[in-house]
């Protein structure tokens, strides 16, 4: 068996690069991808999704200009390394996981980025989706996508990634 994917929502990987809940779960997410033991998946949509989420705490005062550039360089240059080391693949926005994701949008009436997110995580075959989205999370499941929400369930989240990426 190859080693297990990851998909990481936008709200996980904030917790990289702004300490909030369950940063500490995302901090050992990618300690286990840089030293090859799981690999990471995001969509080039979380990218964008990041960057405005970083720049609204910014224009609001929640982080320094200083913390914004800080976090928004990290971002990319941790990314751009987890691609070198194959520890990361950002998925493009293909026309099946964009069609896939009007499907789930009119199914579950969710907005278009999670749809998304969920869509592209089918697209990469991941094998688990980690986000800190309650509403993502269950549409996830009811997609037959193993999904945890690494807020109400840190240890659950810890516990894939330590134990070999068992699932449920």
């Amino acid at each position: 068996m190859g080693v297990k994917t990851v998909y990481l929502d936008s709200s996980s990987i904030l917790k990289r690069y702004v300490v909030e809940k369950s940063s500490e779960v995302v901090d050992a997410i990618y300690k286990k991808a840089e030293a090859g033991e799981i690999k990471l998946v995001f969509s080039i949509w979380n990218i964008g999704e990041i960057i405005g989420v970083l720049d609204r705490y910014a224009s609001r005062k929640l982080i320094t200009m200083e913390a914004f550039r800080a976090a928004l360089s990290k971002f990319v240059l941790e990314s751009m390394k987890m691609i070198r080391l194959g520890s990361l693949q950002i998925m493009p926005i293909t026309s099946t996981s964009l069609s896939n994701s009007w499907l789930i949008i009119t199914r579950y009436h969710v907005y278009e980025a999670d749809a998304l997110q969920i869509s592209t995580s089918l697209e990469a075959d991941c094998d688990f989706l980690f986000s800190a989205d309650v509403d993502l999370v269950r549409i996830a499941k009811k997609e037959d996508i193993k999904a945890v929400d690494i807020e109400a369930e840190p240890e659950r989240a810890l516990g894939f990634i330590n134990e070999d990426m068992k699932g449920p």
